[in-house]
Order: structure tokens, then sequence, then C-alpha cells
């Protein structure tokens, strides 16, 4: 299920299989997490900007925007919360 994943990601992106970051493989039981790493927004970014008008540096700056470090500054990963990503590129994009 790994490897068709990979694939299925790899193509819709444009990428080479290996440029798949790991959150993009897997899923939590209930598939609603809000948030992915900075890699899998970076992997994106092209596409979003392809569908919604919008420049590549433009999306880029949002993702950079909507990224949080790590909590206290040592604690888990630097993520990007989705939801409010969406938000912000729909925003941009009607103008």
């Amino acid at each position: 299920a790994i490897e068709d994943r990979r694939a299925e990601v790899a193509a819709r992106e444009g990428v080479a299989g290996a440029a798949v970051p790991p959150d993009a493989l897997t899923a939590s039981a209930s598939g609603l997490d809000p948030d992915i790493s900075p890699a899998y927004a970076a992997l994106q970014v092209p596409r979003v900007a392809r569908e919604t008008g919008l420049s590549e540096g433009e999306v880029s700056r949002l993702v950079a925007e909507h990224t949080t470090g790590r909590g206290l500054g040592v604690l888990g990963e630097p993520r990007v919360n989705v939801l409010l990503l969406n938000l912000a590129v729909l925003a941009a994009a009607q103008g």
C-alpha cells in the first residue's frame, strides 16, 4: 500500500518517488490530520500554484506563514496547518 501511495503522489506532483516525504505515504486512523510536514507542503506548491493561478512564490509565502516550529523550540517537528493554509490560498486566489 505504501509503494502504491508513493507512486500515486509522485505521479500527481510530477516528481520521482524518492522525493515523496514519509507523511505523504501514511495517514492517521481517522484520516483527519490537520497538519503536514513542510516538505510535503513544498512538494505541492507547483501544483497548487498552477491550479489556483497564484505564483509559486505566493503559494510558498503562504506555506511559510502557516508553518509552525517545534513546540517550546525543541518538541515535535515543524508542521503546516492544512486547513488554515487552504483557507489562505482560497482567499488569495479570489483576490
